[in-house]
């Protein structure tokens, strides 16, 4: 599949999407918006989301599930909505749900992964894939 993208009859052929590793506690700014996060799972830590501000995207893949790898939210008072689906179940937000666990003990799996886009500057839209049910929950 070849991608092109045309701006003013230029083309922009070739780009490569923007992407950043984590092996180690990360707090996610604005500018890191659009990229894919890829969750090196070698050591356990959290990545921490901007406050949230409608627009703003991230996709996250866990690449290494030897340990526990966190994505949280900035605030408490921000909520996550959906679900990560598995082909045994699924884990839907509540609303004291603060963070999102990709689980080594429940199962996470290398390509496991998740994408949390904001709406309407308080709630992280959640939409994702794991290998087993327990595998990356709402916590």
């Amino acid at each position: 599949l070849k991608r092109e993208l045309q701006l003013n009859g230029t083309s922009l052929a070739g780009l490569k999407e923007r992407t950043l590793t984590t092996t180690a506690d990360k707090t996610l700014t604005v500018s890191d918006s659009g990229k894919t996060i890829f969750l090196d799972g070698s050591t356990t830590h959290d990545v921490t989301l901007p406050a949230a501000a409608t627009g703003l995207t991230f996709t996250f893949f866990l690449v290494d599930a030897t340990a526990d790898v966190d994505i949280v939210q900035a605030a408490a008072a921000e909520d996550f909505v959906g679900n990560i689906t598995a082909h045994n179940g699924k884990d839907t937000a509540s609303a004291s749900d603060t963070k999102i666990i990709f689980d080594q003990s429940g199962g996470a799996a290398v390509g496991d992964w998740v994408q949390v886009t904001c709406y309407n500057d308080d709630d992280w839209y959640v939409v994702g894939l794991s290998n087993t049910a327990a595998a990356v929950v709402f916590g």
